[in-house]
């Protein structure tokens, strides 16, 4: 029988997600004195054999937007769900009728925590708002020692060798101040340094970037 910590290394491998804590605060008290703030890493577009291809929309809950999910509680025959968040009872659309509790949705079983959804769109949609390229920015922290540092460049080499042409890349590297890298210079390396010590808004990045445009 495995232990706890084997158990969320086998899932953290499986579904290429990684929590700051494994368990959550249940109250604000315990929320308060949270050192750590929760997050989590995530791998988009993992490669998973086990997962079939989800090429519809993801269902969301009608009061606060979350999606479902295996830790909610669906009604089957009465064709029903409560969001695990809020506690919203939801009805299920009528694609949705002929599953079951043998058959359920991909995003319902309990192994498929993590799902990529192939987003579908009205061919009214798709004229009012064309698709936008898929962003990807990474975010390196610098302060770590030379072996993982280089792991960390080999990665990024291997991912962005793999991902979408038309997607759209950044990079930024923090430590003691916070480098924003452009990419498309060829022959020489730029960055815009920011000090870490000082507080930026929205506005003044903009500017900052010429980025008024974009």
């Amino acid at each position: 029988m495995s232990t706890l910590e084997e158990y969320i290394e086998s899932n953290e491998r499986r579904d290429g997600i990684r929590f700051s804590w494994n368990h959550w605060p249940n109250t604000r008290t315990e929320a308060a004195k949270t050192v750590v703030p929760l997050g989590c890493l995530f791998t988009p577009l993992k490669e998973r054999p086990d997962l079939p291809p989800i090429h519809y929309n993801p269902v969301h809950c009608g009061q606060c937007q979350a999606i479902l999910n295996p830790y909610c509680q669906s009604d089957f025959r009465n064709k029903r769900w409560s969001c695990c968040f809020c506690l919203n009872p939801n009805a299920f659309p009528p694609a949705y009728m002929g599953i079951s509790e043998e058959q359920p949705p991909p995003e319902l079983v309990p192994q498929y925590n993590t799902i990529d959804y192939t987003l579908q769109m009205a061919a009214h949609q798709q004229q009012a708002a064309p698709l936008r390229p898929i962003v990807f920015l990474f975010c390196v922290d610098l302060c770590m020692d030379e072996a993982n540092l280089q792991a960390v460049k080999e990665s990024i080499q291997l991912s962005t060798s793999i991902i979408p042409q038309q997607a759209l890349v950044g990079l930024i590297s923090y430590g003691k101040h916070v480098m924003l890298h452009e990419l498309n210079c060829e022959g020489y390396s730029k960055q815009t340094v920011f000090r870490g010590t000082k507080e930026m808004t929205s506005k003044s990045l903009v500017e900052m970037l010429n980025a008024s445009g974009a």
